[in-house]
């Protein structure tokens, strides 16, 4: 899909849900520039994408990866392989990038491609408030947005007034995933300063534009402000130490989220222990 003259938004899945998806971006510059790369196994979807828009996967000069999660560097390996490009990714997410868990390298289930290609040497680190030229008049902005991973960057391509949040922006409606919520409503609001979006480009939600991005900002601060009531008057009811698996399948139901499928129960709990251990969250959320 074509958002504007130099961006395209490719959604790709993430297993048969048709719900559960991550959007590859790619910008049409001198080359072409991945925002992204889906699981392993996505390099085809993407290479049958550019050829449609007659160009050639071996265009493919950069892939900026926002974080290192499988779901975005997962076809990072084989589509360097195909084109020779330049991977580019914070600094803090780098060493997973390069050096991924060795449990991603297996396939999780008979028949099923592992969810990462391999680990792929990070050419460019990315610090905060750095450029990225792409060619014609293209330049994206870096912005560090953790909370997510340590090392999660947002990008902004001023030109087009088009962000890029990759997982930054937790959707309400979405499993919430989150190391550090203190660091991460920090970035919200970072976001929401900048002026003139007039393109959202989220990684598993949908695009939007002008006002509406602003908004899917706020309902983001709203849904981690949730769970944080949530979190805290769970603990104050109960005695000891809490479950946090139990307090998981709790936080599920009241979210209104599907059951917790096994692979994504410890993301809800390391949420729930972020929380939990999180210094000055109350009064963050209060300004």
């Amino acid at each position: 899909m074509q958002i504007t003259p130099h961006i395209h938004a490719l959604r790709t899945p993430l297993g048969p849900d048709p719900d559960r998806f991550v959007h590859v971006y790619l910008i049409y510059g001198d080359g072409i520039t991945l925002i992204d790369t889906g699981v392993n196994g996505t390099e085809k979807l993407i290479a049958d994408y550019i050829r449609s828009t007659r160009h050639d996967p071996s265009e493919i000069s950069k892939i900026i990866l926002t974080h290192a999660h499988p779901d975005h560097t997962g076809s990072a390996k084989v589509l360097r392989e195909l084109s020779g490009c330049t991977i580019a990714a914070h600094p803090l997410d780098a060493p997973a990038i390069e050096h991924p868990d060795p449990a991603l390298l297996k396939p999780p289930a008979p028949g099923m491609l592992p969810l990462v290609s391999g680990g792929v040497p990070v050419c460019r680190l990315l610090p905060d408030g750095g450029t990225v030229d792409l060619g014609k008049g293209l330049i994206l902005e870096l912005l560090a947005t953790p909370g997510h991973t340590p090392g999660s960057i947002s990008l902004f391509l001023t030109k087009e007034r088009a962000l890029f949040t990759g997982d930054a922006v937790q959707a309400p409606g979405r499993t919430p995933i989150y190391t550090d919520p203190v660091a991460l409503v920090r970035s919200l609001r970072r976001l929401a300063a900048i002026p003139d979006i007039r393109h959202y480009l989220p990684s598993h939600d949908l695009p939007a534009k002008g006002k509406e991005s602003y908004k899917r900002i706020d309902e983001s601060l709203a849904y981690i402000r949730h769970i944080h009531a949530f979190v805290q008057e769970a603990v104050a009811a109960g005695p000891g130490t809490p479950d946090t698996l139990a307090l998981a399948h709790r936080l599920v139901a009241e979210l209104g989220l599907p059951a917790i499928p096994p692979h994504h129960a410890a993301f809800i709990v390391r949420t729930i222990e972020a929380d939990l251990n999180a210094k000055g969250l109350d009064e963050l959320l209060r300004e």
